[in-house]
């Protein structure tokens, strides 16, 4: 028991190390595809590499939360019933499987689905965790330590703050491939970058909350 347990505590934290360090990659290949100096052929090189690289961290983000509550379940910190430990297992891992069907399926039915089907996972993940916060706040049967209760809000706040990231940056790509279709022009390129601002401080907020939920569970948890 004790092995299984090291052996979730590895896999948790390399999820939140394989989530940061390749969000990092994530974030500068979008930064480079702005600079108007390069060519067009490398800046959509980079680009792609980068949407690439946001599988890691979509896959992370969806196993996040089942592989945490199963260890604070296993350690008796959050007495979570184990039917609802299995729903929320299987909802994580029904997510990774949508998601990289449609990842090594672009253009199809399987990639269709995902794009359908993510928004909703995302808020999923989002209410799931946050009811779980406030679970532990209010409800004696989960009572759990404070860091437990900030690092489950962090959680939640990263599953919301997907939404609005995917939905920023949408458009920007459209804008993207006018400009490698029709050509560069200062009013395409500002709109590309006007469209990629927000989308940068979803993910700054997103890395924030990664760093204050990794940093509670580490430096206060067990």
């Amino acid at each position: 028991m004790m092995l299984e347990h090291k052996i979730l505590v590895f896999f948790h934290i390399s999820l939140w190390v394989f989530w940061l360090g390749t969000d990092l990659g994530v974030f500068l290949a979008a930064k480079m595809s702005e600079n108007s100096s390069l060519s067009m052929e490398t800046r959509s090189s980079v680009l792609k590499l980068g949407l690439v690289l946001d599988r890691l961290p979509r896959t992370c983000n969806a196993l996040i939360f089942p592989s945490g509550l199963q260890l604070i379940h296993g350690i008796g910190l959050l007495n979570v019933p184990v039917w609802v430990l299995s729903i929320i297992w299987l909802i994580g891992l029904a997510w990774v499987l949508i998601m990289w069907r449609g990842f090594l399926n672009p253009g199809t039915a399987a990639e269709k689905l995902f794009e359908k089907t993510n928004m909703p996972f995302s808020l999923l993940l989002c209410v799931g965790a946050l009811a779980f916060a406030v679970a532990t706040m209010t409800v004696e049967a989960f009572a759990a330590p404070a860091w437990l209760t900030v690092k489950l809000v962090a959680v939640g706040l990263i599953g919301f703050a997907v939404v609005p990231l995917d939905r920023g940056f949408a458009p920007a790509t459209v804008t993207f491939a006018t400009i490698a279709q029709s050509g560069s022009t200062p009013e395409l390129e500002q709109q590309y970058h006007t469209q990629l601002q927000p989308v940068y401080g979803w993910v700054l907020f997103i890395y924030a909350m990664t760093i204050v939920a990794a940093f509670s569970g580490t430096v206060f948890g067990p």
